[in-house]
């Protein structure tokens, strides 16, 4: 990082992942004309969705989780658990907007830029760190540039999507060069993987909680067991 390639070589696949792990509630109070109908920082506040059966909680933001409340959970029980909590209708139509903008300022940094489930963004960065000073100064720059207009980040780059999607989900790395990356995502979850939960779930009936455990398990029987999704 930080140096051009001779001509004529090949630069190794880079891809820097961006996570948004408050997304919808950053964008609520980022859009709230007066601060206070939020409420401050410190204060829990949690969006709800409508549209299934019975009000369920959405999203949540940082001093919510951290009162113990979860996504899923019926507004009765969230306001019989935290007396105090906000509450707000969620808009995901108007996340998904915020989500695309965000993907185009990225473009600053490549033109290759993908939007990553309702949360995330991957950006194919190979061969573009060098022009911001290597990859340690790219990733800075864009997490400092997200921040400073209101939304939590966190960001990894690594060799390829699906690694610079698992650490930043999981916050055990942050840029993983390609000869360290089997030992970089061993000591996952096994949800770092982009298992659908039915998946992860069984894994952690048969005992198998982390990448380590099953990066060289018998590919037949592990297959047989776990389905072809979790072989994928």
């Amino acid at each position: 990082p930080g140096q051009t390639p001779r001509p004529g070589t090949l630069h190794p696949r880079r891809y820097m992942a961006l996570w948004f792990p408050y997304l919808p509630t950053d964008r609520f109070r980022r859009a709230t004309p007066d601060p206070r109908s939020a409420g401050p920082d410190d204060v829990p506040l949690a969006l709800v969705d409508r549209d299934r059966g019975g009000l369920q909680i959405s999203a949540l933001n940082p001093a919510a989780a951290g009162n113990g409340l979860r996504l899923g959970m019926t507004l009765a029980d969230a306001r019989v658990w935290l007396p105090g909590l906000h509450v707000a209708e969620t808009d995901p139509a108007a996340d998904n907007r915020l989500l695309r903008g965000l993907a185009a300022a990225c473009e600053r940094y490549t033109p290759l830029v993908a939007l990553d489930g309702r949360d995330g963004l991957h950006l194919d960065i190979t061969g573009c760190a060098h022009l911001f000073g290597g990859e340690k100064a790219l990733l800075k720059d864009a997490e400092r540039r997200i921040m400073a207009e209101g939304f939590a980040v966190r960001a990894a780059i690594a060799p390829t999507p699906g690694a610079a999607f698992a650490l930043s989900r999981t916050g055990k790395g942050r840029i993983v060069p390609e000869d360290d990356l089997t030992g970089a995502l061993s000591g996952l979850p096994v949800h770092a993987l982009r298992l659908v939960p039915e998946s992860a779930a069984l894994l952690k009936r048969l005992g198998l909680k982390t990448i380590g455990q099953i990066a060289h398990a018998p590919r037949q029987p592990f297959a047989a067991r776990a389905g072809q999704h979790a072989m994928l």
